[in-house]
């Protein structure tokens, strides 16, 4: 079983590499091509939609083939578009070879979360923090090669790197072997894996769960997508930094973002799924608030790590409770939440950009704020259908309706 998880992991970090390997070297790529900033928006745009194409591929195809193939498949599709991209084809061809790339990006992370899911029942969310903390040590590590590489006027060598470990992950896919009777059970469970109270849900419920659970990930999505993209530029028009210091702040971000999702495995242990996810919402609301707030530059690289902790483990465990909430439905549940995740992602940055241009970074900043704190709203009607209370509601008020017809009869006769 450790070799099924450890190779889990590094396909996970493959897909933190390639999913930062574009924008890592957007400059020279954009001066290579002779084209505008705004053509790079639309090449990130194209990757977004190639990882929902890749989404939905794969919930048809992860319903009626064997895993394995698939990641076997989808690595070697990421080794081909990664090699391709090596030798700098004319942009249309480049950005296809791109839109192939997040296809193959996406089948691994929909088809590793959903094994995971299915396998480590009771644990999910710890198993579910060893992929996450993978694929933020290749975010991290993407950057520092590409400044290696940038360096020694080699950058488009970089895509080597990738396309190089993505064949190796294949070959080794071809020997991997798991089964749920493998797993530990001697391991600890969750805080909510280990109680057995969850609240069963009417299948008319169940669809309106999924359907909120779907929407705050589709605002988380697009909350972490705008800090993403845009907190360089921040630091710079808000804070007044210098592109150099700007950048800094990225590599703070992501830092304290793989050191929260090493805890979280910890943490979750102690905490149950709801709880986590309002401590952490809440968390980095505040931490946005008082950047916005202070305005210091000193301050605000503190608070762009303790919104790193904050954030680092929203969405695998919105992942989890999602289908901790609606189990034996892993197969459904994970690619929708992922698919909406990535479309949050692609959508909201790209509103996010428009607001600065337009607005101002002071505006732009409460609107991010926003997209959090609806995200906390909508979070709160999750628990609160999923404690019972609003059916007692619904029933007390259907039973009220059904009893005036009687008490008018009654009225009539004393008339």
């Amino acid at each position: 079983m450790r070799q099924f998880t450890f190779a889990s992991c590094a396909l996970y970090f493959l897909t933190g590499l390639t999913a930062i390997s574009i924008g890592s070297v957007m400059p020279e790529l954009l001066s290579y091509y002779h084209v505008s900033y705004t053509i790079g928006g639309r090449l990130i745009f194209v990757g977004a939609m190639g990882f929902l194409a890749g989404v939905l591929l794969t919930s048809y195809l992860n319903r009626r083939f064997h895993p394995k193939p698939i990641l076997t498949i989808s690595a070697l599709i990421i080794a081909l578009a990664q090699f391709s991209i090596l030798l700098l084809p004319p942009f249309p061809l480049f950005m296809a070879l791109y839109f192939l790339n997040s296809v193959g990006s996406a089948a691994i992370g929909i088809v590793v979360a959903t094994m995971f899911i299915e396998v480590f029942i009771g644990r999910q969310a710890v198993a579910m923090s060893y992929l996450e903390v993978s694929f933020g040590l290749g975010a991290f590590t993407m950057p520092l090669l590409a400044s290696f590489f940038i360096a020694h006027g080699i950058w488009r060598y970089l895509f080597v790197v990738t396309a190089v470990l993505a064949v190796v992950l294949a070959i080794v896919w071809t020997r991997i072997s798991y089964s749920k009777q493998m797993v530990d059970n001697s391991e600890p469970l969750d805080a909510s894996g280990s109680s057995d109270t969850q609240r069963p849900l009417s299948t008319h419920l169940k669809w309106i769960v999924l359907g909120l659970f779907g929407l705050i990930v589709f605002l988380y999505g697009g909350f972490e997508g705008s800090l993403n993209n845009f907190m360089s530029s921040i630091f710079m028009q808000y804070l007044n930094q210098a592109a150099y210091y700007a950048s800094i702040s990225v590599g703070i971000f992501w830092g304290a973002m793989v050191i929260g999702r090493a805890a979280t495995a910890l943490i979750i242990r102690k905490l149950t799924y709801s709880t986590y996810l309002l401590m952490s919402i809440c968390g980095s609301i505040v931490s946005l608030l008082l950047f916005i707030f202070l305005k210091n530059a000193l301050m605000g690289y503190v608070f762009v790590g303790t919104l790193g902790l904050m954030m680092s483990g929203i969405y695998s465990i919105t992942l989890v409770y999602a289908n901790y909430s609606i189990p034996n439905s892993a197969q459904l549940v994970t690619p929708i939440i992922s698919g909406l995740s990535g479309l949050g992602s692609a959508i909201f940055p790209a509103v996010t950009g428009v607001a600065i241009d337009r607005a101002g970074m002071s505006v732009t900043l409460w609107y991010i704020v926003g997209i959090a704190t609806a995200y906390l709203v909508f979070l709160l009607v999750i628990n609160r259908l999923r404690s019972g209370r609003p059916t007692r509601l619904i029933l007390r008020f259907s039973h009220h309706r059904r009893m005036q017809p009687a008490f008018a009869m009654r009225r009539s006769r004393y008339k």
